[in-house]
């Protein structure tokens, strides 16, 4: 009655030393067991009162022990059935009335609690049991179960291997080492084919890695991570998109990945979904500097992509001289001006975009800002190729570039105009 159970207990053994057949001292001893998690000894002792006692089953503390057995059974079939929540609620009940818990109950809870993806909470169970009895095997299974759910290959198999030295025939602790260990293999094969160049054997080998175990998702997801990799390295980034989009749908918090998504997602022009993933990946680390960076080159890149790609416009690379600019112009030029289409309104747009594109890559400082993506706003320095005649900026540029040769103005007056 002073909840002394451990000496009740020994007070209780010691009496049935001296009388077995003490039906208070069967009781009283069956009671202890009970609170103290002992619950197959508490049946037991039941067991033999009922043998004598026939009115054994209105006893309030056997119809307890019974309560507690059925919410075991319940708990072992909602965890086989995955429903962990009600696995968790019938746990509960079994234990409430315990003054100690028994090691059993507390690993089906954080068997539970795993299913539920507390990994945390789970793994707190596991030490707490192993602490106390450091060769539980369930316990080292529970612990290299939650490992290798979260990637932790190595330990996994550690833990796996003490399971196994305490107790050989354990199977659960078997086949989850083969299945580590067979992960382990591949992905480690493959990190060491892809340091060495070899993109094709790492693409395999993180291949059969992936078909090891289809529901081990964070592992999965990081080898999808290094598979896109690879295929980033091969240039094939759609591909490499696939993989990522992947990877995050099994851990949507994988900030690596959403950086690396972001970077093939600006190689293939899609420069608003970068902005997007590094927006989520600020979302999840406020503080780091490296992607407030990248997040302000893909918003540069999108506003960019917002305008007309004048390099495009002129047919020249970003890198094309000043001569190549003037060059390209004016062969487009004349081959788009209205006098040789005339009445091809195709014709006459293509020669005001020309005209715009040189416009800005003809000046250096229009061009230099252009290049930057500052100062969007006001590029053509207030000239409107809305309103202005395409015709006379073309004879203007003929003009300068005329009298620039020493040619004399042949004609033609030769005037030197600058825009804004």
């Amino acid at each position: 009655m002073s909840r002394r159970s451990k000496d009740a207990l020994e007070d209780c053994q010691r009496a049935l030393s001296l009388d077995p057949s003490s039906l208070k001292a069967l009781l009283r001893g069956a009671k202890c067991n009970f609170v103290l998690g002992n619950l197959s000894e508490a049946d037991r002792l039941y067991t033999r009162v009922s043998s004598v006692e026939p009115n054994l089953q209105e006893n309030s503390e056997y119809k307890q022990l019974r309560q507690v057995q059925n919410y075991i059974f319940q708990a072992e079939t909602y965890l086989e059935n995955a429903q962990y929540g009600l696995a968790i609620n019938a746990i509960d009940r079994a234990v409430s009335p315990l003054e100690v818990i028994p090691n059993k109950l507390k690993i089906m809870k954080g068997e539970a609690l795993l299913g539920q993806k507390e990994y945390a909470e789970a793994t707190r169970i596991a030490n707490e049991v192993l602490r106390g009895d450091p060769r539980n095997s369930d316990a080292h299974v529970l612990r290299a179960r939650i490992l290798y759910i979260e990637g932790d290959n190595k330990k996994s198999i550690a833990h796996c291997q003490e399971a196994l030295r305490f107790e050989p025939d354990h199977s659960s602790a078997r086949v989850l080492r083969k299945k580590a260990q067979q992960i382990e293999d591949q992905k480690n094969a493959g990190n060491d084919a892809f340091s060495r160049g070899d993109y094709f054997v790492a693409c395999g080998l993180y291949t059969s890695a992936l078909e090891v175990d289809p529901t081990n998702t964070i592992t999965n997801s990081k080898i999808y991570s290094n598979r896109a990799l690879v295929l980033m390295k091969q240039g094939k980034y759609a591909d490499a998109v696939k993989d990522m989009d992947k990877a995050l749908e099994l851990d949507p918090t994988f900030i690596k990945v959403l950086r690396r998504r972001a970077d093939a997602y600006l190689k293939l022009e899609r420069y608003q979904d970068a902005v997007n993933d590094l927006r989520a990946a600020m979302d999840l680390d406020s503080s780091n500097r490296e992607i407030r960076r990248e997040l302000q080159n893909a918003e540069r890149e999108l506003k960019r992509a917002s305008r007309k790609d004048y390099y495009k416009i002129l047919g020249v690379p970003r890198d094309a001289s000043e001569i190549e600019i003037k060059k390209a112009y004016r062969k487009l030029a004349l081959q788009h001006h209205p006098d040789k289409n005339c009445g091809d309104s195709d014709a006459e747009i293509k020669f005001k975009e020309i005209g715009e594109a040189y416009a800005i890559l003809g000046d250096p400082m229009k061009k230099q800002r252009y290049d930057s993506g500052v100062d969007l706003d006001g590029m053509n320095g207030g000239m409107n190729f809305d309103s202005v005649d395409p015709n006379l900026f073309f004879q203007m540029f003929m003009n300068e570039n005329f009298a620039s040769a020493g040619g004399g103005s042949g004609g033609f007056r030769t005037h030197t105009y600058h825009f804004g």
